[in-house]
C-alpha cells in the first residue's frame, strides 16, 4: 500500500483529536467531508493526505519526493508547537519568529488546494478561449494538466517559494488567540487562512500574505490559534482608539466650557475612559506574543474562515460542526456566482 503522505501533518491534527468518548486515545478525529456533506470518524493517519502525494516521476525510471523535506521541517518545529500549545504564548525572539514563519509558509503552500490552483486557473482560461470560438489546443501556453505535471509544479513551487514566503511572513506580528471553555477551533485541509478588514480596490482586492493589513491565522490546537498580523493592523487599532478617546475628551471639554460639568467631573470622565479602554491592553498582549482571549462569537468567525478556505475536509474536535451548514450554503452560492 502506498505511503499516506500528509499535506496537513499529524503534528497539527493531534491538536484536534476528538473530544468524544475515548476516540482521542486512538488518535481519531471528527471530520466533515464538504464534498459529500457527511461526517466521518477516522484516524489521523488516514486524513488530509494521499498515497504518494509528495512524489512525482522525473522520467520513466526516476521518482523524486519532497516528503523527506516535509518530515525534516515537522520534526524541527514540533517542540516549539508543543510549547506554544502548553504555554499559550509566543516567545518574541528572532529564532522563534523565523521558525514559525517557515512553518506557516510551508503549510500555506503544501496543500491539495494549492496544488490544484494552476489547473483550475488554466481550465478557466481554456473555457474563456472556447467561449471566444477559438481552439485552446492551438493557443501557446495552454496545456492539459495531468497528475504528474501538477505534482512536479507543486514541488517546484514549494522549493522555490518557501524562503520568499517565510521572509514575508517573518515581518508580521506574531501572537496567539485562545478559545473560551465550551468552544473549539476548527482545522481545515487548507488551514493557513488569510483575512483582511480593509477594502482594497482594483488589483489589490485579492488576499495574499504580502498585501497591506493582512491577517494570517493557523489553528494549532482546539483552544490555541497562531496569528500573524501585518503591523499596519495594530496601527489601525491604535488610530481607532485614539480617535474615540479624543472624541470623548472633546465632548467632556465642551461640557466643561458650557458649565454642564465641573473640572472634577471631567477628570472622572477621562479616567473612566481609560478604564474602559480594551484596545491598549489587547495591543500590549499582542506585542508580547499573546495570549489574547476571545469569545465564542469570535471563534465562530475564525472557524468560518477555515470552512471557507477549505478544499474538502474540516475537523471539529467537538464533532458539532455548528456553522458548517451555513458556510456550505455560502460556498455553493459563491461557486454559482463564478460560473
Amino acid at each position: 500500500m502506498a505511503k499516506h503522505q500528509h499535506y496537513v501533518p499529524r503534528l497539527l491534527l493531534r491538536g484536534f483529536l476528538s473530544q468524544n468518548g475515548n476516540e482521542a486515545d486512538k488518535e481519531r478525529v471528527r471530520v466533515i467531508d464538504l464534498e459529500k456533506q457527511r461526517e466521518i470518524i477516522t484516524s489521523i493517519d488516514n486524513i488530509m493526505g494521499e498515497g504518494k502525494f509528495n512524489e512525482w516521476w522525473i522520467d520513466d525510471e526516476t521518482v523524486a519526493s519532497i516528503d523527506p523535506l516535509a518530515d525534516h521541517l515537522e520534526k524541527d518545529i514540533a517542540p516549539l508547537i508543543h510549547r506554544i500549545r502548553e504555554e499559550k504564548r509566543i516567545e518574541q525572539t528572532p529564532d522563534v519568529i523565523s521558525d514559525l514563519s517557515l512553518f506557516l509558509a510551508f503549510q500555506f503552500i503544501r496543500t491539495k488546494k494549492m496544488r490544484l490552483m494552476p489547473e483550475r486557473l488554466n481550465e478557466q482560461i481554456r473555457s474563456h478561449v472556447r467561449r471566444m470560438g477559438l481552439d485552446p489546443e492551438r493557443v501557446k501556453g495552454l496545456q492539459e494538466w495531468n497528475e504528474n505535471t501538477l505534482k512536479a509544479q507543486h514541488a517546484k513551487h514549494q522549493i522555490d517559494g518557501l524562503r520568499k514566503y517565510a521572509e514575508i511572513i517573518s515581518e508580521k506580528v506574531f501572537f496567539v488567540m485562545t478559545a473560551p471553555e465550551g468552544a473549539s477551533f476548527y482545522l481545515s485541509d487548507h488551514p493557513v487562512a488569510l483575512h483582511s478588514d480593509q477594502d482594497r480596490p482594483g488589483i489589490m482586492q485579492g488576499l495574499g500574505i504580502g498585501v497591506p493589513y493582512i491577517q494570517i491565522y493557523l489553528p494549532i490546537s482546539a483552544d490555541v490559534m497562531l496569528c500573524a498580523y501585518d503591523p499596519a493592523v495594530l496601527g489601525d487599532l491604535m488610530r481607532g482608539r485614539d480617535e474615540e478617546m479624543n472624541k470623548g475628551r472633546a465632548m467632556a471639554l465642551k461640557a466643561l466650557m458650557d458649565g454642564r460639568i465641573t473640572a472634577a467631573q471631567m477628570r472622572h470622565c477621562v479616567e473612566q475612559e481609560k478604564e474602559h479602554d480594551i484596545v491598549t491592553p489587547t495591543i500590549a498582549a499582542i506585542r508580547a506574543g499573546g495570549p489574547v482571549a476571545i469569545e465564542k462569537e469570535q471563534v465562530d468567525t475564525y472557524n468560518s474562515l477555515q470552512v471557507f478556505h477549505a478544499h474538502r475536509f474540516v475537523v471539529d474536535p467537538r464533532g458539532e460542526f455548528d456553522i458548517v451548514a451555513e458556510m456550505l450554503a455560502e460556498r455553493t452560492a459563491s461557486a454559482s456566482n463564478l460560473r
